[in-house]
């Protein structure tokens, strides 16, 4: 059983997408926190279909998982719903994947990773075939996913938005087993940049609905 992991905050105006209050105002960075939701929710079904394994999808809300968004999610994507535990981000992935990894891979992603595709995730559990971790990078120095078929070490040190992050939990993975990270880099999406970015490219077509 392959389990995929989805970090995500409860789309709450003022409490989640800070950094795109500035340009589109609290209501319209809780939009958009919706919307990427939806949108990895809708490549992790795909991928699911798609994989020769079966899937299953947990969506690990914060601070809570009893948003009436999230039991909607859970609704349309058969989603389990799951609340993060307490700490960093660092503890709370180790402690995520913990708590699923002995069932088989396990892949964990942020709501973020806008970037992201089906065929991205099947590529992370072709790479756990072979290897304990996998992580895709994200250009910033951070990344947008990490796969395991162990428990994490502690991540503990890890400088979390420093644009070094990437390297450091490489470094750590390493101390603890073989880890792939030759994929392809895939983009997060989290300030008025990446909204100007996508908006240019035509990326955000598909979340407006």
């Amino acid at each position: 059983m392959i389990t995929l992991l989805v970090f995500a905050r409860a789309p709450v105006a003022g409490l989640c997408k800070t950094r795109l209050i500035p340009r589109l105002g609290a209501r319209g960075a809780a939009w958009v926190q919706r919307r990427l939701v939806e949108h990895l929710l809708d490549a992790a079904q795909a991928a699911a279909r798609a994989s020769s394994e079966p899937m299953r999808l947990i969506l690990c809300g914060a601070p809570d998982a009893r948003h009436h968004f999230f039991k909607a999610c859970q609704k349309r994507y058969g989603a389990q719903l799951e609340r993060q535990s307490r700490g960093d981000l660092g503890q709370r992935m180790r402690a995520a994947i913990r708590a699923q990894v002995a069932q088989g891979p396990v892949l964990l992603v942020g709501s973020d990773a806008f970037g992201l595709g089906s065929a991205d995730l099947l590529a992370a559990v072709a790479a756990l075939k072979h290897c304990d971790y996998t992580v895709i990078g994200a250009p910033d120095g951070g990344y947008v996913l990490i796969g395991a078929r162990k428990p994490l070490p502690s991540l503990a040190g890890v400088a979390w938005s420093s644009g070094r992050e990437r390297m450091q939990t490489l470094r750590r993975l390493r101390e603890h087993g073989s880890a792939d990270a030759s994929h392809a880099q895939r983009s997060d999406f989290d300030t008025a940049r990446d909204w100007q970015r996508a908006r240019r490219a035509g990326q955000l077509a598909p979340l407006m609905r």
